[in-house]
Order: structure tokens, then C-alpha cells, then sequence
């Protein structure tokens, strides 16, 4: 059919001309996109030798996204009409500590914790008290330093925490704001914003920095896996300090709220919303740890002989919708970027293979994800091609 001919249907009706991109005939391939890795402006250059000598105190002041990130976290806080919400904000970036254990201030104390988690089911036997609940929680890092998540995850550098922590509230800020005006609920800014960065603060402890350059991990708590432990102990946390029922909630709904457990019936999807029963799991969890009733905190209503999670307000949902970093971080920028940093530090830097699993290789890239960011290297990667993301960490670390 010749372009722009109209075809005449029964009904007198006719089609548009079909919009197309291109010739029919022929496939646009790979799409050009532009670059901006020259325009980066980017610190001095150090030599890898200051790199692997330098602290994560160092890394992180020496990071124009970290600061930023890290400042930007104390003006939200300083923003919150809420005393309360933003005392604890502020405190937990800047003085942060974890006060529920002192409940439990001898060994012992902590054994018999632990047992009794092991025996409800929130823990796993085959771990250790000294494991699940490390030394140094009244006296941790701060925001400044920490790392986001596990070495592998995704913001894995010192300062990986508040550069997550401020994107995320940003955009708990934007749900807020269009929930707000799109559909009129009087949605509240303040519990977002502080139950993004209080959910995230007993990483400053469990992350603790070791000397080759990596740190502590995360144990192994509810549901035998390694993501939740921040996210109970901080509902334990608030718990203790008898802060009020809906932030605590946001706590323990951050991580698993939406979880979905999906099947099929022939041509029927069945929804089963396991999160609901998750974050009533945590909130039972946490319970124990703080020596509280949730029934009685407000959090939880008994349904039969089992205690389940009532119904939660969008406050609660947009805290979870945000606490959506690491997808993009880890799935995208920390799958492609680490690899590539590990052939970059052998072929440019001459890091052996004892090298490359020990400390010069951790510092070369915590400093390099530290000072740019995981996320804009990947998409200069991406956009660019990788000689052109091996410039810009040329123009980071020198040889020499």
C-alpha cells in the first residue's frame, strides 16, 4: 500500500497514517546515546598508593557525593516539624547508638536472647550470640562512613549509606507529594522521610570496617537470610524508646510490605500478599527483643488465635515504595562496575592476584564508587563503552 493511502473500513471509518521511526526495511540497531563522561568534574587525581593507605573517614570527606549526601540527610532532619522525629533523625546520622541491648548487658543476658529467638523460630541455631549481636552498638560510625549494604551488594563504598538514604527520601518526597495533590490524601512528609533513615541506622554498627578494606556483614536472622536484621533490631529499637506506633510500623513494613507470592490457576493469577504476614513476622520479632506486647504497642490485632497485620495507611506504603534504591544500584551499576573495576586494577594498576582479593583492590574501589558513585559509572559503561569508563577512573586513581 502506498504511504499515506487511507483504507475505508464498513463503518465509513479510516486509519491514521502509521507513525514510524525509520524505513520499513530496515532495523536502527544499537541506539547512539550521547556522552557527558568528559564534562565530569572530577577531584585530583590520587595515586593508588594514597588510595590503599587512606581510611573510610578519609574516602568519605574527600567525596563530593558523600558529603553532599551526608549533609543534604541533616537538613531533612533539621526540616521535620516533628521534635521527636527530628531529634532521632538527626541523632541517628550524626550520634548514632543502639540502646535495646543494654537490656541485655552481660553475655549471658544476650545467650539466653538468643536461645530463646532460636527457639520461636526468628533465628537459626547454628549461629552464636557474639554473631547476631556484634560488639560496639553504643559507640558505631556514623552515616559519614558507613557502607550502604554487603560487599556485594549495591552502594558498597564508606558513604554508600547516606548517598542511598538521600535518594530515597527524595523520592519518598515525590509519592508524598503527588499522592498529596493527585488524589488529595493528607499524606504526612515527616514519617517517610524519618523512617527511611532510621530504618536504615543499625548498619552503622553491623558494618563495621576491617583491615583489607571490606567490613561485617549483616547476620543471619528472620527467615535464615542475611537482608533483615537492620530492619528488626531498629523496630526493637524504636519499640524500646516507646516511639509512636506508626513509625514503628514503617520500620518493620519498609522491606517486605508488597511482597508477592504469585500462581496460577489454568488462566487465573492468584495473589498471594505474603509481606503482609512478613512484616507481622518482623513486628513479633522485634517484640520479643524489646520485651513489648505489639497487640498492646498498636501494631498488630489478633484474628482467631494468630496475630496478623491490620490494614496500613499510604505513609506506610510510600516508606516501602522508597526503600527502592538497590534494584538499579545492585542489579545494574554493582553487577557490571565491579568486574570491570577487577579487570581495570589488573591491566592498568598491575594489582596481582593476591592484590585482587585483599586490601589494595578493596580500597581502589571503594574510592573510586566512593568519589563518583557506582550508578554514573555504570552509565558512562553503558552509554559509552568501557574505554571511556576507563578514563574516568584514570582520572581518578593515577599509578603513581
Amino acid at each position: 500500500m502506498a504511504k499515506g493511502h487511507s483504507h475505508k473500513h464498513g463503518h465509513g471509518h479510516s486509519h491514521a497514517p502509521v507513525v514510524r521511526g525509520g524505513p520499513a526495511n530496515k532495523l536502527p540497531g544499537k541506539f547512539n546515546y550521547g556522552a557527558f563522561s568528559k564534562d565530569l568534574d572530577l577531584s585530583p587525581a590520587r595515586s593508588l598508593e594514597a588510595v590503599i593507605a587512606m581510611t573510610p573517614e578519609e574516602m568519605a570527606k574527600a567525596s563530593r557525593p558523600v558529603t553532599s549526601a551526608y549533609n543534604e540527610l541533616l537538613a531533612v532532619a533539621g526540616s521535620l516539624e516533628d521534635v521527636g522525629y527530628r531529634r532521632l533523625m538527626t541523632e541517628c546520622i550524626a550520634s548514632p547508638k543502639v540502646t535495646f541491648l543494654e537490656m541485655y548487658p552481660s553475655d549471658d543476658d544476650r545467650k539466653k536472647l538468643f536461645k530463646e529467638m532460636v527457639r520461636l523460630g526468628f533465628f537459626n541455631k547454628e549461629d552464636h550470640a557474639d554473631e547476631v549481636f556484634p560488639q560496639g552498638h553504643m559507640t558505631p560510625q556514623t552515616y559519614l562512613t558507613a557502607p550502604s549494604s554487603h560487599n556485594d551488594f549495591y552502594n558498597a563504598h564508606p558513604g554508600g549509606l547516606a548517598m542511598t538514604v538521600a535518594y530515597n527520601i527524595r523520592m519518598a518526597d515525590s509519592y508524598t507529594h503527588h499522592y498529596r495533590q493527585a488524589l488529595g490524601l493528607p499524606l504526612n512528609r515527616d514519617l517517610p522521610a524519618a523512617a527511611l533513615c532510621v530504618h536504615e541506622y543499625p548498619k552503622v554498627w553491623l558494618y563495621q570496617w576491617l583491615k583489607d578494606g571490606s567490613w561485617l556483614e549483616e547476620p543471619r536472622t528472620v527467615y535464615d537470610d542475611t537482608w533483615h536484621a537492620h530492619c528488626i533490631y531498629v523496630t526493637a529499637e524504636l519499640m524500646h524508646r516507646r516511639f509512636d506506633s506508626r513509625i514503628v510500623l514503617a520500620m518493620a513494613a519498609a522491606h517486605q510490605l508488597s511482597a508477592l507470592g504469585a500462581s496460577m490457576d489454568g488462566k487465573k493469577v492468584i495473589c498471594n500478599w505474603v509481606g503482609l504476614e512478613r512484616v507481622a513476622h518482623f513486628i513479633k520479632a522485634a517484640g520479643v527483643m524489646a520485651q513489648v506486647d505489639p497487640v498492646e504497642y498498636g501494631l498488630l490485632e489478633k484474628k482467631g488465635k494468630e496475630l496478623v497485620l491490620p490494614p496500613v495507611t499510604g505513609e506506610q506504603w510510600v516508606t516501602h515504595m522508597a526503600d527502592m534504591n538497590w534494584p538499579y544500584t545492585m542489579g545494574a551499576a554493582h553487577l557490571y562496575t565491579y568486574p570491570m573495576l577487577k579487570q581495570i586494577a589488573e591491566e592498568e594498576y598491575g594489582l596481582s592476584s593476591r592484590d585482587l582479593n585483599g586490601r589494595p583492590f578493596n580500597q581502589f574501589k571503594n574510592y573510586v564508587w566512593s568519589q563518583l558513585g557506582q550508578i554514573p559509572l555504570y552509565e558512562v559503561w553503558v552509554r559509552e563503552g568501557e574505554p571511556a569508563a576507563r578514563k574516568v577512573v584514570k582520572r581518578l586513581v593515577s599509578k603513581r
